[in-house]
């Protein structure tokens, strides 16, 4: 209406070229140029389609690009990610686990080795921070041998000696070392110490990257 009401004020045409060309930028319709334009009838200009979120258009303050998602991919998402919690809703938890980590995230491993080959599920998931803490309960020797053996035989990969290291927090460890020390008065934790094999593994991976 305010640009229908502009054409009517102002019968310049060098103005409506220049009100178009305002309008075509801000891909807004504007009246037709017909001298019996009705104030309903609107047109948009031909080599500008004005801009909806829902429709796709090139934005027009930049090359950006809306990509909307239809309806149907939508509940198609939905569907999908519903049949996926069914489905590991459905996966059966071996009655010998006894880790509340391992029972918590034993149905994703599984669908994750269906998926692609191996129960080894990457670290930025709620799974896969699941993974992490249990590489750590193993070796921390928190796991039990039947516990070790499925995730073994599933293809599970365990902590290296280069992974404890890495992953570990560092004040952490260091914190544990100097308890150490001031229990026994030294530095030489045996590589595989019982108590804390995490310590050994952390302490062993000090001497191999000093002595590089």
């Amino acid at each position: 209406f305010f640009m229908h009401s502009l054409y009517r004020i102002i019968p310049s045409n060098e103005m409506k070229r220049t009100i178009s060309l305002f309008a075509t930028l801000l891909a807004i319709p504007v009246v037709s140029f017909t001298t019996n334009t009705h104030p309903t009838d609107v047109s948009v200009p031909p080599h500008r389609a004005p801009t909806f979120l829902d429709g796709g258009h090139e934005s027009p303050v930049g090359s950006r690009r809306f990509q909307p998602t239809s309806t149907k991919t939508f509940l198609s998402k939905i569907h999908n990610e519903g049949d996926e919690d069914e489905k590991l809703e459905s996966i059966e938890i071996p009655s010998f686990i006894k880790s509340p980590v391992l029972s918590q995230v034993y149905p994703a491993l599984v669908s994750h080795k269906e998926k692609y080959g191996n129960p080894n599920i990457p670290l930025g998931s709620t799974d896969g921070k699941r993974c992490k803490t249990l590489r750590r309960l193993h070796f921390q020797n928190k796991l039990s041998d039947d516990e070790v053996a499925l995730l073994t035989d599933m293809g599970f990969r365990f902590h290296s000696f280069e992974d404890v290291y890495y992953e570990c927090d560092f004040d952490e460890m260091l914190g544990k070392l100097m308890d150490y020390r001031a229990e026994f008065d030294t530095f030489q934790i045996p590589k595989k110490y019982e108590p804390d094999p995490e310590l050994g593994a952390w302490v062993t991976m000090l001497r191999r990257l000093y002595r590089t």
